[in-house]
């Protein structure tokens, strides 16, 4: 541990910790192939934003796609752009990767604020090595960025509630802006909650007093309300009633697309998507209770706390919902891990992860499948991890930092690689990779209705109804068409078989080409 505490002594934490971070989301971001479907909506839109250069309208194929704000599909253009690689996946996942290490930094930069510097180092590893980080760091959405949003506003909330913030204020109202336009008023709603709970357990709105700034304020309008205002007009009202009624509103009235769950699910969750902190968390419960005034308690509570609740209250749960209050769990790993014991509690969630990989494997066995061959040496060196992690609490907070990052890495480098190494997972590639043998034939499928469809091929294909066979058939010029069966005398060229992941569904289609 030597040299560990020399790099935390000399203030080089940060960069220990986004060395993690870049561990945990490089392994499989380039491998894997587009993930149905939100994905695949996000990354198709973005990339026929950059094709057409209309950066206010947002479609997938010829549908408007007006769920979210513009924001994270300007990044994505950007990233592609940078990238010089529009047509593949990873371009836009470094949105997601980017937005992880901002989060990590700045969860970095409050643990300084209000920890030791090897509790500031704990709690951004923690965060960096998390599950549900490591997953939302691999993907083409909008939560890691939104994190990133939600954290450096928090990191000026913590300058203001321990001194001045001072040139600092006008980045929390800039952050504040980015987050409108990323994912509406969700992460606003994360900081206002914690700012309140901050003020009503202080009796004091000293804090909010600090980060007030006109000048924020009309910061923050100029970064928003221009592209509201424009969809507004270009989209006639559509945008507001898709994103802030049937998306917003419609989550918060009823659970949509079968994602509903009681209360609790969330706490119940955390184990595992907050693993491998999760571990440290339940070692350090006592100490967490006996801290309960210290000032990063408070503040990393106040900012949990509220946003838990909403969501348990709320009817529709998808498990990355609670994302924006890792950060505040961390601070809390930070906080007392100095004082966590290995006892039997910490063991409760070490495996949780293997139990997932025994669910994935269980689950295409059913399908009489199952997953890549790199599964069971990874499951060996994420057992091994989280036996170390637990046996490192002997040793102070440094060695525990360091079996987290080590139990980070092996859960990254075991599930994203193995599952894109799992072909049946991915029949969108397969498909595409056969239309391109064809390139002057038109794609016409059916039974697999996917957004990844439509990406692996840059929108070259039809997704048609069975009705629409025979027309197809009878349709000039070269067709080449994916169906589960053809009423027709072609020779079938082959079969794909593969789960449809957006439903959960086995498919099974054959692919016939009319010259």
């Amino acid at each position: 541990m030597g040299w560990l505490t020399r790099q935390v002594q000399a203030g080089r934490g940060v960069f220990l910790a986004l060395a993690v971070m870049l561990a945990c989301g490089l392994p499989g971001l380039f491998s894997l192939p587009p993930l149905d479907r939100d994905e695949v909506l996000f990354s198709q839109a973005s990339r026929q934003m950059a094709a057409s250069g209309d950066m206010i309208d947002i479609r997938f194929a010829e549908m408007p796609r007006y769920k979210k704000p513009v924001g994270i599909y300007w990044l994505q253009v950007a990233a592609a752009k940078v990238t010089g690689q529009p047509d593949a996946i990873w371009s836009y996942r470094l949105v997601s990767l980017l937005a992880a290490m901002v989060a990590v930094a700045a969860t970095h930069a409050i643990g300084r604020r209000l920890l030791t510097a090897e509790g500031a180092l704990l709690a951004s590893v923690a965060l960096a090595a998390s599950v549900m980080l490591g997953i939302e760091a691999h993907l083409a959405k909008t939560d890691a960025t939104l994190l990133a949003t939600v954290a450096v506003s928090m990191a000026v909330v913590a300058r203001a509630w321990t001194g001045d913030p001072g040139r600092w204020r006008l980045g929390f109202w800039a952050a504040l802006g980015v987050s409108l336009l990323v994912k509406g008023p969700l992460g606003p709603m994360v900081v206002l909650l914690a700012l309140g709970a901050l003020s009503l357990y202080g009796r004091e709105t000293r804090t909010l007093r600090r980060l007030w700034s006109p000048w924020g304020l009309a910061l923050m309008l100029v970064i928003a309300v221009p592209w509201y205002v424009a969809i507004s007009y270009v989209s006639g009202g559509e945008f507001w009633s898709a994103s802030l009624g049937r998306d917003m509103l419609g989550k918060v009235a009823t659970a949509q697309e079968n994602h509903g769950a009681p209360p609790g699910s969330y706490l119940a969750a955390l184990w595992l998507t907050f693993w491998p902190g999760s571990m440290v968390l339940a070692a350090s419960l006592p100490a967490l209770w006996r801290a309960r005034r210290s000032p990063v308690v408070i503040f990393a509570l106040a900012w949990a706390l509220p946003t838990f609740l909403v969501f348990e209250l709320t009817p529709t749960k998808l498990i990355h919902y609670t994302l924006p209050t890792w950060p505040a769990l961390a601070l809390l790993l930070g906080a007392v891990a100095s004082a966590a014991k290995p006892r039997w509690p910490a063991l409760l969630p070490a495996f949780l992860p293997l139990i997932l990989l025994a669910a994935l494997e269980v689950t295409l066995r059913g399908f009489g499948q199952g997953l890549s061959p790199l599964a069971l040496p990874g499951a060996l060196f994420i057992a091994l991890a989280a036996l170390l992690t637990v046996a490192a609490l002997r040793h102070g907070t440094l060695a525990t930092t360091a079996a987290l990052a080590l139990a980070g890495f092996a859960f990254n480098a075991t599930l994203f690689p193995t599952l894109a190494r799992t072909t049946y997972l991915w029949p969108a590639p397969q498909l595409a990779a056969i239309s391109a043998q064809h390139p002057d034939c038109a794609f016409s499928v059916t039974g697999f209705n996917e957004p990844s469809i439509v990406f692996t091929t840059d929108a070259k294909v039809r997704l048609a109804a069975p009705e629409d066979l025979p027309a197809i058939l009878q349709a000039p010029g070269c067709q080449l068409i994916a169906a589960p069966s053809l009423d027709t005398t072609l020779p079938e060229l082959t079969r794909i078989q593969g789960l449809d992941l957006g439903s959960g569904k086995p498919i099974d289609l054959g692919l016939w080409l009319k010259p």
